[in-house]
């Protein structure tokens, strides 16, 4: 089975993730339909510079960076995947660190500004990739929080912007008295990559999963609970 699906785990936190388990219900239901394989990579895990600015992969060696580190790994699994899912929470109203370095070091997949409406297009390499974001966040909600990635992400993708998958009060979804709520959450998530890999969106299942897990009283109460001294 050729893998076509790449996963970009970019939580701190590896394996031990709530967002990772997010991305395995999305990635459940695309495989479902499409039967591909996965190939998963932990930014976390990788050496990666960040970004010179020096554009030599616009003007020296195009579509090539000149930094040579474990981008050139990203690179080539971004290549053979049809289906890019990136999963990374949000601590700060963007993404983590390591996962912002990769974003930026992707700069060689696109074209220089020639002056249209188009920002940047991509180079023949990332034509027809499909992009998914996964994320969850420790707010009581998910309003407020995402509109400045949101925003970054329209910036980048431009007319092509990807779905956003979201999940408020993550600190729920290891909590073993929480298990059936999140297991029903999780199932609408493992339908969402459903309906993605046939090409269908449904902003009313995005909103679903969006909602809060429990109210926003009993969340903080809980919390207080977990984590006592904070």
């Amino acid at each position: 089975m050729s893998e076509k699906i790449l996963l970009l785990n970019g939580s701190p936190r590896g394996k031990k993730s709530n967002t990772l388990l997010a991305a395995d219900a999305l990635i459940e239901g695309i495989r479902g339909v499409t039967g591909y394989g996965v190939t998963t990579l932990e930014t976390n895990s990788l050496k990666v510079s960040p970004c010179r600015g020096c554009f030599g992969c616009w003007d020296v060696t195009p579509g090539q960076c000149v930094i040579r580190d474990d981008m050139q790994t990203v690179y080539e699994a971004a290549a053979a995947a049809e289906i890019i899912v990136v999963s990374f929470p949000v601590y700060f109203f963007g993404m983590p660190g390591p996962v912002k370095t990769v974003t930026d070091r992707m700069i060689p997949m696109m074209r220089a500004y020639d002056g249209g409406p188009v920002l940047h297009r991509v180079r023949p390499a990332m034509q027809g990739k499909r992009f998914l974001f996964v994320s969850t966040c420790g707010f009581h909600t998910t309003k407020g929080i995402y509109e400045p990635l949101q925003a970054q992400l329209k910036a980048i993708f431009e007319e092509h912007l990807p779905p956003l998958v979201t999940i408020p009060q993550a600190e729920l979804m290891q909590v073993p008295q929480m298990k059936e709520i999140v297991d029903h959450r999780l199932e609408r998530v493992k339908s969402y990559g459903m309906q993605f890999a046939k090409g269908e969106t449904d902003d009313a299942l995005l909103a679903e999963i969006a909602s809060p897990l429990i109210l926003e009283r009993a969340y903080h109460r809980l919390v207080s609970i977990m984590r006592p001294n904070t």
